[in-house]
């Protein structure tokens, strides 16, 4: 548990140390808290973490640098930090992938994460490539700016993108 004035407290099943209040220093300014398989976690208020318990895949050894953390989780033996800039970082066991970089695009846009028994989760930002206001998900022309998503042949290709923005598909089609 984390108290209102920062320290932790654990209880339960302690044969590795992983409730014993965090070792190296003072037990106070914590603003996060994870609880592994047999390790915890805690991000102190300077955005670095300290891991504590069981630790035979590294999963307390936070890489270096460590700090500018923003989010912390705690796996089976595994950990995850999520950086200010959006980045996730993870170390421990890999032995199912689960602290190899996340897949589908570049290791940036994320709000949180998460970490199971052998796979770890991020939820990530709705990315909005040419800065528009629309998410790409939804933009017409995501490579593009174009903010009025205009749209006259209503196609689904915005008019800065669409090679022939009055005609229609059928039109186009036959051309």
């Amino acid at each position: 548990a984390l108290t209102a004035d920062g320290p932790i407290v654990g209880w339960g099943r302690n044969n590795y140390g992983q409730t014993n209040p965090p070792p190296g220093g003072p037990n106070d300014d914590y603003i996060g808290i994870a609880a592994g398989g047999y390790h915890s976690l805690g991000l102190k208020a300077g955005g670095f973490i300290v891991g504590w318990g069981n630790n035979p895949n590294g999963e307390t050894s936070v890489p270096a640098p460590n700090t500018d953390f923003i989010g912390i989780a705690a796996g089976w033996g595994h950990s995850l930090g999520l950086k200010a800039d959006s980045s996730i970082v993870a170390w421990g066991d890999n032995s199912y992938g689960q602290t190899n970089p996340p897949p589908g695009g570049p290791n940036i846009g994320f709000l949180a994460v998460a970490a199971g028994v052998s796979h770890s989760l991020g939820l990530k930002a709705d990315t909005d490539s040419d800065s528009d206001g629309v998410p790409d998900a939804s933009d017409n022309c995501p490579t593009v700016h174009n903010p009025d998503q205009t749209d006259a042949d209503r196609d689904g290709v915005g008019n800065v993108c669409d090679n022939c923005p009055m005609l229609s598909n059928a039109t186009q089609d036959d051309a």
